[in-house]
């Protein structure tokens, strides 16, 4: 056989793939066009919602008690709103109001996990994932009481390997406390 005779039937074989199966790339062709075109409308609302919640952030900034906005960030998204409410209870440790909504998101599934770890450790509440921070700050507590012998245990208890062994190293240090 010469050359042009494998490349007709090379090329015809070809035609009976595609005639066999034609409806299967077709579909491909369409189903890939249609997961572009959706991937980009969500990428693109996902930007817009993320761009407005930014600003509503920033005019909440700018004017702290504005309910409307408030009640538009609660909506749009609860983690910016969850963050707010934790700048304010930095400001007034003792608002009951704040705590009692902070409480309320802390349980709500649309919040990230490890910021509802958060909001626990802020209310007070025991933290599954931040269990080693919740050491650290309640041996500074107690070293801040002089109960040397109790933060030692608490901070000896903090697994080495992690970044909160150095801070535990310097309390034990710092409070005459050798390794």
């Amino acid at each position: 056989m010469n050359t042009e005779e494998q490349f007709l039937e090379n090329f015809i074989k070809g035609e009976r793939f595609i005639r066999k199966y034609k409806l299967y790339l077709v579909s491909f062709v369409i189903i890939f066009v249609l997961w572009l075109i959706v991937s980009f409308v969500m990428d693109t609302i996902k930007e817009s919602n993320v761009r407005e919640s930014n600003e509503i952030y920033a005019n909440l900034l700018v004017k702290n008690d504005d309910k409307i906005l408030l009640d538009k960030l609660k909506n749009k998204n609860l983690n910016l709103y969850a963050i707010f409410l934790m700048q304010k209870l930095t400001q007034n440790p003792t608002n009951t109001q704040i705590l009692q909504e902070l409480n309320a998101l802390s349980e709500n599934e649309k919040i990230e996990p490890l910021f509802r770890n958060i909001i626990a450790l802020a209310n007070n509440d025991k933290s599954i994932f931040l269990k080693d921070y919740a050491k650290i700050l309640e041996a500074y507590v107690l070293l801040g009481q002089k109960k040397i012998e109790e933060a030692n245990v608490l901070l000896a208890q903090i697994k080495p390997n992690t970044p909160l062994e150095k801070i535990a190293k310097n309390l034990k240090h710092y409070q005459g406390i050798s390794q």
